[in-house]
């Protein structure tokens, strides 16, 4: 049974290798003037998954925002969020200077302290 077997897979595996062999373009191949279905599934799910991590994202920003009300760093968690997540999706901004993240990071503080600091409450305690 075994030696009429595998003759027989070597004849079939030679006629589907032929047959392959016989056709001038590849599977994958999209003649022009015509759409490539594939790609465009491909993109689709690309930006659904860029979609998810944005939501994922926001979803625990807002979550993070509103458990921050009463802290004096409510605008600076947000913002470091914020700039690791556009370091995370665009692997290219690690080309450009450090001070820019450091100057939105500085200029969250320096918000948070405007915010967190009220002159007009130790004038009127006075």
């Amino acid at each position: 049974m075994k030696k009429q077997l595998l003759p027989g897979l070597a004849v079939f595996g030679a006629m589907t290798t032929q047959a392959a062999a016989a056709s001038t373009e590849p599977r994958w191949w999209v003649p022009p003037g015509e759409s490539d279905w594939y790609a465009w599934v491909g993109l689709v799910i690309f930006f659904l998954a860029i979609l998810l991590v944005v939501h994922l994202y926001a979803r625990f920003d807002h979550y993070a925002e509103h458990r921050a009300k009463s802290t004096p760093l409510r605008t600076t968690i947000p913002t470091m969020l914020t700039i690791a997540l556009a370091f995370e999706i665009m692997p290219a901004l690690s080309h450009f200077s450090i001070l820019l993240p450091t100057a939105l990071i500085l200029t969250a503080i320096a918000r948070d302290f405007m915010l967190w600091w009220r002159p007009e409450d130790e004038e009127a305690a006075q």
